[in-house]
């Protein structure tokens, strides 16, 4: 009886050693996320973005390191040591954080001064909820971290829809005027819409 314990014993602290959490797994740096109020910009716009580490299981770590900024075209957009972005010339560039050695992306987009209009996500809402712009001119719809889609209401001069995607700014253009509305079909009341004028 007393090999049997004693047996039962190796075996309970052999599982609870293997059981705990593997601390250099949940330090370890495995992606970096950026987020930004804003990453499509009008020249001398400036934008704040924020650079969050995680780890393997997608849980954010604090206090994982300093955080390298760098943008691919700085003559486009610049970056500076605390994340703040300032948009000079039409275009678009990769800003890059950095952190232990892992690299996050997010794309920048400088537009003309006064032409189209930006819809941003923060949550599940459309920001502005309408946009007017001219016909001929785009709308640039920023997506976040989230993932989420444009759907367009089924009526002539529609634009195409925008499938499901995250982290970039995808423009659609609109011919002909009149009032379009659309929604993101992954989040219920999550609507938008576009006023074309002549």
């Amino acid at each position: 009886m007393n090999r049997t314990i004693h047996a039962g014993l190796l075996l309970a602290v052999s599982v609870a050693a293997c059981g705990g959490s593997d601390p250099v797994s949940s330090t370890a740096v495995a992606a970096v996320q950026i987020s930004a109020p804003l990453a499509t910009l009008r020249p001398g716009q400036t934008s704040q973005f924020t650079a969050t580490a995680v780890n393997g299981q997608g849980n954010t770590i604090s206090g994982a390191g300093p955080v390298q900024w760098s943008s691919l075209a700085p003559s486009i957009a610049s970056i500076d040591a605390n994340g703040l972005v300032t948009a000079f010339t039409v275009g678009s560039t990769s800003i890059t954080a950095t952190v232990q050695g892992v690299a996050g992306t997010r794309v920048v987009t400088v537009l003309p001064a006064g032409i189209g209009a930006v819809v941003t996500m923060p949550g599940n809402s459309f920001i502005p909820f309408e946009v007017t712009i001219r016909v001929g001119e785009q709308v640039f719809f920023e997506f976040p971290q989230v993932i989420h889609n444009v759907v367009f209401e089924r009526k002539a001069g529609a634009p195409q829809d925008i499938a499901q995607t995250s982290n970039v700014t995808v423009p659609r253009t609109f011919t002909v005027a009149g009032r379009f509305t659309y929604d993101c079909t992954l989040h219920p009341g999550m609507t938008g819409a576009v006023s074309v004028t002549p």
